[in-house]
């Protein structure tokens, strides 16, 4: 396709082309064209032509005895010019159909049929791949998803086992310091002298009430349960662990005696034991420093 500057090139070309053709055209009608005379200057010349009668007569019969010209034959008229035939349409040797051909009863719609079913099978095939695109991209985002899920819950049980590790070491600690504390009293009360027994002491001192005992038992098991997530545990399968408790129901150490649990189960029963302290106020006259418990469930099944 040409491009405007081509066409206006070839309409400057054509321009200077026909103004040389009309200054060469100028040219040659100066050459071919005889050169005007140019007038003499002054006054014309003038001349009168003056016949006698003799030179008259002289005339005359000359023109007399002059032969008479002999007429020749006129040519032949030229025919008058013929006006030019006007072009015939074609014909066919096929006569023209004047009425038109009337609809088939059965049309062919096996062209049709073979290209709708290209197309449906274009389509088709175009949807699978769609399908198959998107379900290649929700798998990726799903991993994606799982792998963030993973990473985030791996951190997560790294924080608490770094807490759990820090409040054992720290339950470790005072527990030492609670023992160094309890030796020294003991070897205190091993150092005085023994006072002598004057009296017999009042019926009911230093007693326990059984019945104050059983009911703080039974508390620390419900809230050790309650507090139990069972996702990790086994179905009916015992396991005891012994716990360290300070005055105010804080559990500071866990330890397990006969447990068949894993990892997993273990970490949901120390959690259940620090989740809330156990039961104290009101208790104080019966209260356990140390315990062990009997996690099963179901607890009534276990129990039997």
């Amino acid at each position: 396709m040409e491009s405007f500057s081509d066409q206006a090139r070839a309409l400057a070309l054509a321009v200077v082309f026909h103004l040389a053709l009309i200054v060469v055209i100028w040219f040659s009608a100066l050459w071919a064209l005889p050169q005007r005379d140019e007038a003499a200057a002054g006054e014309p010349i003038r001349a009168t032509l003056q016949v006698s009668k003799a030179d008259i007569r002289r005339a005359k019969a000359a023109i007399k005895a002059a032969p008479k010209p002999v007429k020749t034959p006129e040519a032949p008229k030229s025919p008058p010019p013929q006006p030019i035939a006007e072009p015939r349409p074609q014909t066919s040797d096929t006569p023209v159909q004047m009425t038109p051909q009337a609809p088939q009863d059965r049309p062919d719609t096996v062209d049709q049929e073979k290209i709708s079913r290209l197309a449906q099978e274009q389509a088709d095939q175009l949807a699978l791949q769609e399908q198959e695109e998107r379900r290649r991209q929700e798998q990726v985002e799903l991993t994606e998803d799982l792998e963030r899920q993973q990473e985030v819950e791996r951190k997560q049980r790294l924080r608490e086992l770094q807490e759990i590790k820090r409040q054992r070491e720290a339950a470790s600690k005072l527990t030492r310091l609670e023992e160094q504390r309890l030796q020294q009293l003991a070897d205190m009360q091993e150092a005085a002298p023994a006072p002598r027994a004057t009296n017999a002491p009042p019926p009911g001192n230093r007693g326990i009430d059984q019945g104050l005992l059983a009911r703080y038992k039974a508390l620390m098991t419900q809230n050790a349960d309650d507090n139990w997530n069972r996702t990790g545990a086994p179905e009916l399968t015992h396991c005891q662990v012994r716990f360290t408790q300070i005055p105010g129901g804080e559990v500071i150490n866990v330890e397990f005696m006969n447990c068949p649990y894993d990892a997993q189960g273990r970490d949901s029963v120390e959690r259940a034991l620090r989740k809330n302290p156990m039961p104290y106020s009101g208790f104080e006259k019966v209260f356990l420093r140390q315990w062990a418990l009997d996690f099963c469930y179901p607890r009534e099944e276990c129990e039997r």
